[in-house]
């Protein structure tokens, strides 16, 4: 029988390796300890140290616990296939193995590393205090990791070190050391925290009300524009549900909204513009254009435009028109009205007699209009042959138009002029023909 003298002895680890090895579908702790003519209480702490140093896997099939043979690569191999600085050091931080990627970062060779302590060895990043720190932490804890930056500005580098626990062979335990460098996701991760605050800035900075809202219909963020115009946070609104029930108090309306929302949230295709009525936290009622867009992430990126202004403007702008168009037609009338009196000759009351005559009439007759103020019409013109005093009138207010008269004006000189004028009834307010106007249509002068 083997014998266990209290003291790890490294021929008994081997013949246990030795009989998994030869029994690929695993031994209990019975068949091993029977394999090797010890007790189970040995064979069980043997096969601890080497379960505790990664060469041995045990499985629970129910009650019984059946342990195999580790299956292992050649660790050197793997660590020249990773990416990361590898560095292994014993309890006593000498350097059991280091992976060419590390041994290429610090340019030296692995004859110059190996057996050496960390503590004789200067060695970027491990020898940093804050990593040294750490290490007596993670015999205990098992793993830790932390980041490291060196250097500033845009040459800085950063990298993350993890060190974790490693027991080897022997059961003896170690530190191995693993250290990546992380500066391009640093960078990356930068870049996104400034793109984001750009995008923030300029949303922030916008003429329009904004908001973002994400797939579930959750408001994640409204800029200062948004708050000034609608009156609420973020956080105020929360939802889409809480937001239509504030925005539409009618159900109806708030409803067809929601149908709305639904609709175009199952399309990724940009809808169209469309207005909507806003009740405002003050109670005012908004007209308002909403843009809605789909952002990569699945959130929707809505823009308000405020045109309640802009309808009032127009408004005022229509009413501005109306009255200009009614001012120009009252021009145009006054200006026809104008136009029509440099033809005024005469007028008359209602009995014949002349009330007033025109500047027009003073230089075609030749005399001053007081002179023939009070005349009778048919004395003025006496070589017309027509009745134009009262009874002429009278058939005016019967309802008779007046045509175009020859007048035969005779001057003091002798001579003659004629008028071809258009006698047009004067009424007042009532509508009654109160007397006579004399439009000149045409003029003929001859001598007497």
């Amino acid at each position: 029988m083997a014998q266990d003298s209290g003291i790890v002895a490294p021929e008994l680890l081997a013949g246990v390796r030795a009989l998994l090895k030869n029994n690929p579908k695993g031994m209990s702790v019975s068949d091993i300890a029977a394999g090797l003519g010890m007790n189970r209480n040995s064979a069980a702490k043997y096969l601890d140290i080497l379960s505790v140093g990664g060469q041995i896997e045990m499985r629970a099939f129910g009650p019984a616990k059946v342990y195999f043979l580790s299956q292992r690569a050649p660790l050197g191999a793997i660590l020249n296939y990773t990416a990361e600085y590898i560095l292994i050091i014993d309890q006593h931080s000498r350097i059991l193995q280091v992976n060419d990627r590390f041994l290429e970062f610090l340019g030296m060779d692995r004859a110059d590393l190996l057996g050496a302590s960390i503590d004789a060895v200067h060695l970027p990043i491990i020898s940093a205090p804050e990593v040294r720190s750490r290490m007596l932490e993670a015999r205990s804890e098992g793993e830790v990791s932390l980041e490291l930056e060196r250097g500033e500005g845009e040459t800085a580098r950063y990298y993350r070190v993890r060190l974790v626990s490693t027991a080897f062979d022997d059961g003896s335990t170690g530190i191995t050391c693993i250290v990546e460098e992380i500066t391009a996701r640093k960078q990356a991760e930068r870049d996104l925290v400034e793109r984001e605050r750009r995008f923030r800035e300029i949303v922030e900075l916008s003429p329009f009300p904004c908001a973002i809202v994400d797939a579930g219909g959750v408001y994640h963020y409204v800029n200062s524009r948004f708050s000034e115009t609608f009156g609420y946070t973020a956080e105020e609104i929360g939802t889409i549900d809480r937001w239509f029930e504030l925005a539409y108090p009618d159900p109806d309306y708030r409803s067809a909204m929601a149908v709305e929302w639904d609709r175009e949230a199952a399309s990724w295709t940009a809808p169209e513009p469309r207005i909507f009525h806003l009740r405002t936290r003050s109670g005012e009622v908004r007209e308002v254009v909403c843009r809605r867009r789909r952002l990569s992430d699945g959130n929707h990126y809505l823009v308000y435009e405020d045109i309640s202004e802009l309808r009032r403007l127009e408004t005022v702008l229509a009413e501005r028109n109306r009255i200009d168009d009614a001012l120009y037609l009252s021009l145009r009338r006054l200006r026809e009205i104008s136009e029509a009196g440099h033809n005024i000759l005469f007028g008359t009351g209602s009995d014949g007699r002349i009330t007033y005559a025109s500047p027009l009439f003073e230089r075609i007759a030749g005399r001053r209009a007081a002179a023939f103020v009070g005349m009778p019409i048919d004395q003025l013109f006496t070589g017309s042959g027509l009745d134009l005093g009262p009874a002429f009138l009278a058939g005016i207010a019967a309802g008779r138009s007046p045509e175009e008269q020859e007048l035969v004006l005779r001057r003091d000189d002798g001579t003659e002029t004629t008028l071809i004028a258009s006698l047009v009834p004067s009424r007042n307010a009532a509508g009654d023909v109160t007397g006579l106007e004399a439009h000149l249509l045409l003029r003929s002068d001859r001598n007497g």
